[in-house]
């Protein structure tokens, strides 16, 4: 497992979806409103996305996935 966390901005990754979309609303209202719901969308699910990385990265470093690797060996090799 990589030590390395991947961590996005949050802000530019929003404004990518949002710049990258076609509104095709026909009032500026609407527009401004999916455009707004697009943003919100994308900001919250990466902030999401980076606590997650940041939980499992603190349960999961390369010590401790060594020693469930070597406590799982030992588990297989006293049972079979």
């Amino acid at each position: 497992m990589s030590s390395k966390k991947i961590k996005i901005n949050p802000d530019k990754f929003a404004l990518a979806v949002v710049s990258g979309s076609t509104l095709t609303e026909s009032d500026d209202v609407k527009a401004s409103k999916m455009a707004l719901k697009r943003y919100l969308s994308a900001y919250l699910l990466i902030e999401d996305y980076n606590n997650l990385e940041d939980r499992n990265s603190s349960i999961f470093n390369s010590q401790s996935v060594a020693e469930m690797m070597e406590n799982m060996s030992k588990a297989l090799q006293s049972k079979y």
